[in-house]
């Protein structure tokens, strides 16, 4: 009895120092994917734009918070030409791996077709219709695309179902810019896009953002909301734009109250210079 008791306890421990080989093997297996994905999202950081200098009219400041290692949400800023600066923020259905890289793909597109479309609308159709070919995921895109014009102040712009950006007045007004009522990139191609046009006087800017914002929750399953975020962009006036997504940021981690970030936060903030 006493030797087959050694034997099952023998047997025993040999069952339970497989399964601590196989723990240590799923551990290294995850420290290895853990280590790509922080590759993964400096490169996906590195993509984004870090010079905002683009006009001496304009000032121009973004940031992005992703909620995993990787995100969806990007922004980009880029100059067409002397006088004209196009901005771009974007939210990716989903989240993760497969958000990050059509994310990448929609960004490369929109620089491409940006150099070549006329009009807001002509980009976000000539867009649409790349991402919907061969779209067997069945990913799609919301997006704001705005050419800033420097000479006189005029923001030319087309909505894919994003967000409204805002238009912080000089005075402290906060306006939202009316939906044009377009659906999201990449749903189907053949579509077509509105355009409207929204006047900067000097001092005027505009801040754009992902629903990360809106819809961050406190820890009541709360959400931050357009009202809150509203109130904030008015006391906002006399803030460098390089300060004002800190400032949104700080307001929602203040909102949150310790609860876990649900989704990405990007915010874009630019202004005409006064002495423009």
């Amino acid at each position: 009895s006493l030797v087959s008791r050694v034997g099952d306890q023998y047997q025993e421990l040999g069952r339970l120092v497989e399964e601590l080989r196989e723990a240590l093997r799923v551990k290294t297996r995850f420290i290895a994917i853990q280590q790509e994905l922080e590759i993964a999202r400096k490169m996906q950081l590195s993509f984004l734009p870090h010079e905002f200098h683009l006009h001496p009219q304009l000032d121009l400041f973004a940031t992005m918070q992703p909620a995993k290692e990787v995100g969806g949400d990007f922004y980009d800023c880029f100059a067409l030409d002397a006088d004209r600066v196009a901005v771009v923020v974007a939210d990716v259905s989903g989240k993760g791996v497969p958000a990050a890289f059509f994310m990448a793909v929609s960004r490369t597109l929109l620089r491409a077709v940006a150099q070549f479309g006329s009009s807001p609308s002509d980009c976000l159709q000539r867009l649409n219709d790349l991402l919907a070919s061969n779209n067997e995921e069945m990913m799609f895109v919301t997006l704001f695309y705005a050419i800033v014009d420097l000479r006189d102040g005029s923001v030319h712009y087309a909505n894919g179902g994003h967000n409204p950006p805002y238009v912080l007045r000089a005075d402290g007004r906060v306006e939202v810019l009316a939906s044009l009522g377009d659906v999201a990139l990449a749903v189907m191609d053949g579509l077509t896009y509105a355009q409207a046009t929204v006047q900067l006087a000097p001092g005027d800017g505009l801040f754009l953002f992902t629903d990360g914002v809106t819809e961050a929750c406190d820890i009541d399953k709360g959400f931050y909301g357009e009202a809150r975020l509203e109130a904030l962009l008015a006391t906002l006036r006399d803030v460098a734009v390089t300060d004002i997504p800190a400032q949104v940021a700080a307001s929602i981690r203040a909102f949150e109250r310790g609860a876990e970030q649900a989704d990405d936060i990007t915010c874009v903030a630019l202004r005409r210079r006064a002495d423009s």
